[in-house]
């Protein structure tokens, strides 16, 4: 189809305001998530039990059978022991740990959060909230919440911080898990933190970085997961060399079949890294498999959109905002990373720019503190009319009378300040350190 002037124009204006960086992001947290409650069951197994000195009389039968592995009658005993002593904490500890290695997430996580209310410092609940806090999208907040009161009471904790790196990632809070990072890289990074940080500073949109701290964990000779192999790619994609990305994801999308958990996140890698590589018409084949898969709903809708963009193709980028409203009748409560993440698609298409403000205002009440957030919904108020030019310049100055010291928070400022049409040389202090450091 060939793009009328408006639409044109249209992309010729936007090609360089937009980054996706951040619409990898979720892909690769919502894998990890599918994977996190099998991890988190074996870690459970490890959880040390209170020693027979330390346990109730009523209690400590329920931990005799959680040490024989009979968790089901393990269950029944503390539940009676608790209706014999309501405010036994050594019963409530134990059928939360019993709950969770029966795989009753819901049921541990409640009962974990009941010892927390008797003791908030307990710190083998606050470890497990922490832990369960990858098992749900919903459960990330509260886990960091945990993991920050083990880290205050320890902030030598290197687990604590490691894990509380990784939830700050799946919140799309970037500049609160790079600083989690950049402690625990000071000191000997294990291989794991080194291949938790290069995903995310792939996803928070430094390249350059992401790749060294990659460089890193492969000269050690360690293997790289699929879900850590589409951050690589982006990396690559993104640093120029969208052909090296190519190559390391095609044989692993061969190697797996259509029923593989990962399939969906290396084929989407993929076909970005095609149209990157100005191979279209690959790329929109690579995808076709994905249309009728409702889990790759938004994985296609982030794909579209990248090769709209690439391709400046209304009808691709009209395909990708008709597949994000389908995600957000599926969503009931969206994080505001996928807030911003669709909103920022929406108000790059004429038809949809309405629609962008009220997740912009949505995302802003999870996030406050966001100045990107409050820039974009300030220029988009603009272009829909609902500020005049005049009005957008004070309150913008308001908005960034104090610039964030973070890189990654700077660089976010510096791509929303981009959308400003024509461009404000009075906001360029805040693309200098950007520019410098990432």
């Amino acid at each position: 189809m060939a793009m009328n002037p408006y639409w044109q124009r249209w992309f010729n204006q936007r090609w360089f305001n937009q980054r996706f960086n951040q619409f990898w992001f979720n892909q690769f947290w919502f894998n990890q998530l599918c994977i996190g409650s099998s991890l988190g069951l074996l870690l459970v197994w490890g959880l040390a039990l209170p020693t027979q000195a330390q346990v109730s009389l009523a209690a400590r039968q329920g931990y005799a059978l959680l040490e024989r592995g009979w968790v089901n009658d393990a269950i029944a005993a503390f539940q009676q022991a608790l209706q014999s002593n309501p405010q036994s904490l050594d019963a409530k500890l134990g059928l939360a740990i019993a709950y969770q290695r029966a795989g009753q997430d819901a049921n541990a996580w409640q009962a974990y959060q009941q010892v927390l209310i008797q003791d908030p410092n307990h710190r083998q609940a606050l470890s497990a909230i922490g832990q369960m806090g990858s098992y749900r999208a919903e459960w990330q907040p509260r886990g960091i919440q945990s993991l920050t009161t083990l880290l205050n009471l320890d902030p030598d904790d290197q687990a604590s911080r490691t894990q509380r790196a990784l939830l700050y990632g799946y919140q799309s809070q970037f500049a609160e898990a790079i600083a989690d990072y950049d402690i625990l890289l000071s000191n000997s990074p294990t291989p794991e933190v080194l291949l938790g940080a290069a995903q995310i500073y792939a996803y928070s949109g430094d390249y350059s970085g992401s790749l060294s701290l990659f460089d890193r964990y492969l000269a050690m000779g360690k293997p790289l997961a699929n879900s850590a192999a589409t951050a690589y790619a982006l990396a690559l994609e993104q640093t120029g060399n969208p052909a090296q990305a190519i190559q390391i994801l095609e044989p692993r999308l061969q190697s797996l079949s259509l029923s593989d958990s990962s399939v969906i996140q290396v084929r989407a890698s993929l076909a970005s890294a095609y149209a990157a590589n100005q191979q279209i018409d690959q790329a929109l084949a690579i995808l076709e498999p994905l249309r009728d898969r409702p889990e790759a709903l938004l994985p296609l809708a982030r794909t579209l959109s990248a090769i709209g963009r690439q391709a400046q193709n209304a009808d691709l980028y009209e395909s990708a905002v008709a597949f994000y409203r389908q995600v957000l009748q599926q969503t009931p409560r969206p994080s505001a990373g996928l807030l911003i993440e669709i909103a920022d698609v929406f108000s790059d298409a004429p038809e949809s720019q309405a629609e962008a403000l009220p997740l912009y205002q949505q995302a802003a009440v999870q996030r406050p503190q966001d100045q990107s957030i409050q820039v974009k919904r300030l220029i988009l108020e603009q272009q829909l009319g609902e500020i005049s030019p005049a009005a957008l310049q004070p309150q913008l100055q308001q908005v960034l009378s104090q610039l964030p010291t973070q890189v990654s928070e700077r660089r976010s400022l510096a791509l929303a300040l981009l959308r400003i049409d024509p461009p404000n040389p009075e906001f360029l202090p805040c693309f200098s350190l950007p520019c410098k450091t990432g």
